[in-house]
């Protein structure tokens, strides 16, 4: 109303006033949305015409098409312009659900994530305890099989009777080794897992350790082993016996889950920035689902329980947690009559 009282002082022309009516509008459908802007839309449009027009252009003459010419543009702005405020509105009110699903679901997922935290470390706290209580039973058993055993061997001439028995002490020690070398491994792994383990990182050869892994894996499995590596020494600053130990497991594997007669192929090659070792083996084409269990914690694919009964599925679970310390990564392909190749990447020393 003051613009318009000032308007009709100055006699400015309609199309100047239009503007701040028109400003107002926008201003207010943007802020406050479409009601309060066609509320505006309507008070403008009644001192627009009251205050504007009709004092001062004689406005609702006669003379339809000249109102029509000069009221027209006015309404037809304030319309498109309350349009535009509806449509903002929608739109804001469309991001304001989103974000507050978004938020919602992000909350959700939170607490869904400190739960399975919390079921996690749970598991390993009970996992590492029970491993610790079964430790020194089961070190019991190891021993007196194992005094049973010598004692029966220092016999000069061993009774029929007692032969039976010693097959069966040497079966309770053979089983009792087993799970104190699963015991260990799950020590380890809940180690790992929980930080506790500290790496003693030093100066180390990796192309010579593989090849100490590669011989000694040859001579006690009698397999074909094929290793090549580069001609320079591939240096890396790691915790060697732990390296060793991620090798060991990861050839292992594929000498295990392969066909007898079968090569097993080991590459090392030097990028510049990591070291890579790939581990090749003629073994069926596993699915992607499988592959993305493979490194899961006691998870064997069904080839493996059907064909190769031995075995924790806790290797590969070691294998990464170990990669991982060294700001590695390891990972799996395989692809149907092309084998399984595990890849080992592991960071060089600056």
């Amino acid at each position: 109303m003051l613009v318009a009282l000032l308007a009709n002082r100055l006699m400015t022309p309609p199309h100047f006033i239009w503007a701040p009516f028109c400003l107002v509008t926008v201003l207010v459908g943007f802020f406050w949305g479409v009601g309060p802007a066609l509320i505006t839309l309507i008070l403008g449009l009644l001192t627009f015409v009251f205050f504007v027009v009709i004092p001062q252009y004689h406005f609702l003459t006669w003379n339809i098409a000249s109102d029509f010419m000069l009221f027209g543009p006015f309404i037809f702005a304030q319309v498109i312009i309350a349009l535009l405020a509806a449509q903002h509105e929608v739109q804001y009110r469309r991001v304001l659900r989103m974000r507050r699903k978004l938020q919602s679901s992000a909350e959700e997922l939170a607490v869904t994530n400190q739960q399975l935290e919390r079921a996690n470390h749970l598991k390993d706290y009970f996992v590492t305890r029970a491993a610790h209580e079964l430790r020194t039973p089961l070190t019991t058993i190891l021993g007196e099989a194992q005094l049973a055993l010598r004692r029966l061997n220092k016999l000069k001439e061993p009774a029929t009777a007692s032969l039976p028995w010693k097959k069966d002490i040497e079966l309770i020690e053979g089983q009792a080794r087993g799970m104190n070398i699963l015991i260990d491994e799950l020590i380890d792994l809940s180690s790992f897992r929980s930080g506790e383990v500290q790496l003693r990182l030093s100066r180390c050869d990796f192309g010579d350790l593989c090849r100490k892994v590669v011989e000694n894996l040859r001579t006690i499995s009698g397999r074909s082993l094929e290793f090549k590596r580069p001609s320079s020494p591939v240096i890396l600053q790691a915790d060697s016996e732990r390296l060793s130990q991620l090798v060991t497991n990861i050839m292992r594997n594929a000498i295990q889950y392969s066909q007898e007669g079968t090569m097993v192929h080991i590459n090392l090659s030097l990028e510049p920035s990591h070291a890579l070792l790939r581990v090749h083996n003629d073994a069926p084409e596993l699915s992607q689902e499988q592959q993305e269990h493979l490194f899961e914690p006691f998870y064997r694919t069904p080839y493996a329980e059907i064909m190769f009964r031995e075995g924790w599925g806790l290797g590969l679970t070691m294998s990464k947690e170990i990669a991982k310390q060294h700001g590695g990564h390891i990972w799996v392909q395989s692809f149907k009559g092309e084998g399984f190749t595990c890849f080992v990447q592991i960071p060089i020393s600056k």
